[in-house]
């Protein structure tokens, strides 16, 4: 069911977002070198195993659609509101409340603005890294799944290439890439920049 695999599919997440934080803080290698540099590992693992094949045959409660909430419109056409933006609004909600209700949302604030001074301070260095990329790798594995769900099938390079979308999303949102600074309403405000833009070329024929 989705309880169990929310679970599975965000242990999963972390465990491959520690091995990050594990590289960052052991190697003191740069983390977007660190994170493309794994990102294409796991992919190159992924199409190892898979075969490059993508998985069709998929249990019903992960095909099947979760309607939350409809309504018929004055046209005729009915308005959803389906598992996967409950989802989104709770994955959102949880990261806002971390980030901002916290110590450790203050602490990490504090290390990505002045990791040097947020050591002296006695903040856990390692601590917040593994953190931090253990919470990303949360996100990404329940994503994941709900590109699954919302693709009713498994296609193992789906998001491939993506990755500059989101760098470019979250920078438009207002948040530093060397940390420190940003918030979860901004990338959500440029999550749906990038996005409305990439569909009205799509609309407009543009490559």
């Amino acid at each position: 069911n989705w309880i169990i695999g929310v679970i599975i599919a965000g242990a999963l997440g972390v465990a491959l977002g520690c091995i990050n934080a594990f590289l960052i803080h052991g190697f003191r290698i740069i983390s977007i070198v660190a994170t493309i540099s794994t990102f294409n590992i796991f992919f190159g693992l992924l199409m190892f195993f898979t075969g490059g094949v993508s998985i069709y045959n998929l249990p019903d409660w992960l095909t099947n659609r979760v309607v939350l909430f409809e309504r018929e419109m004055a046209d005729g056409s009915w308005a959803e509101i389906t598992l996967p933006v409950l989802i989104m609004v709770i994955c959102v909600f949880a990261t806002w409340a971390l980030i901002t209700r916290t110590t450790t949302g203050r602490q990490l604030y504090a290390f990505g603005d002045n990791p040097e001074g947020a050591r002296r301070f006695g903040i856990n260095i390692g601590a917040m890294q593994f953190i931090a990329f253990g919470w990303l790798g949360l996100m990404a594995g329940i994503a994941g799944l709900v590109q699954a769900h919302y693709a009713q099938e498994v296609v193992p390079n789906a998001l491939y290439g993506r990755e500059l979308d989101v760098l470019a999303a979250v920078v438009l949102g207002g948040a530093r890439l060397g940390g420190g600074k940003g918030s979860v309403l901004g990338c959500i405000l440029g999550v749906l920049l990038v996005s409305i833009t990439q569909n009205g070329l799509n609309l407009m024929g543009v490559s």
